[in-house]
């Protein structure tokens, strides 16, 4: 059992890391948001090209969604809403989207409103860690998140107890050269970012809880996993 010293210096680290993240977004929310919505026809090319996972990723959880007929979804860091959006356009009913990051969510608000699905779609600032859910989703998904958590065992431990059905994640992993180069470049800006191999991926996932659960390779530098919440539900083992 950790003594109180250790506790609220563990709390301090995890304080910390999370301001650290967050700060890192709140500086770029425009330019994170271009990767998605950028007008120029050559970034939309390179962005597709060379970011092929962000877009993989968006169309993998909307398709997860729709074969699952959920009517609800928490978005957890939703960013500037536009997979969020696109959930709805999909045929959710109900989208929550939570971000640490005010800007990110003027801007999903903004971007729910042009689109026409503000009535679907419900945004709020807050760290989802500390956030209480009155009820559970259908299915709460989490893109290009994980890879900032300070404790990603808690992190989906508590989305296992906000889904219904399941979850659904991005996760990067370890590569010999792009991952070095994208820890120094986020290093660098402050921020931190880690990468999981898929045995460490399976360990999260038990520990936080999941019997059943789906590990795929999207990409050569990250996975998917889809988790049930319903232990009834999904693959035979977790792998």
């Amino acid at each position: 059992m950790p003594s109180k010293a250790r506790r609220e210096e563990q709390m301090k680290s995890e304080d910390a890391h999370q301001e650290k993240v967050s700060g890192f977004f709140r500086r770029r929310v425009e330019i994170w948001d271009a990767v998605y919505g950028t007008p120029s026809r050559f970034w939309r090319w390179f962005n597709r090209v060379f970011r092929k996972a962000i877009y993989l990723r968006a169309e993998l959880a909307i398709r997860a969604a729709v074969e699952h007929n959920c009517r609800s979804v928490l978005d957890v860091g939703c960013g500037s809403g536009r997979i969020s959006c696109l959930l709805a356009a999909s045929g959710v009913d109900r989208v929550h989207g939570v971000d640490v990051a005010p800007p990110m969510i003027d801007l999903a608000r903004t971007l729910a409103r042009e689109q026409g699905a503000a009535d679907a779609c419900e945004f709020t600032v807050g760290d989802f860690m500390e956030m209480d859910f009155p009820e559970r989703y259908d299915g709460v998904i989490a893109l290009g998140v994980l890879e900032y958590v300070s404790d990603p065992a808690a992190f989906l431990r508590k989305m296992r107890q906000c889904a219904r059905t399941f979850i659904f994640f991005s996760i990067p992993s370890p590569t010999l050269v792009r991952s070095p180069l994208r820890k120094l470049r986020y290093a660098l800006r402050s921020c931190p970012v880690h990468f999981y191999r898929r045995s460490r991926i399976a360990s999260l996932m038990r520990e936080a809880g999941f019997e059943r659960f789906d590990l795929n390779r999207a990409t050569l530098d990250g996975y998917m996993v889809t988790g049930w919440a319903d232990p009834g539900a999904g693959p035979p083992l977790g792998e």
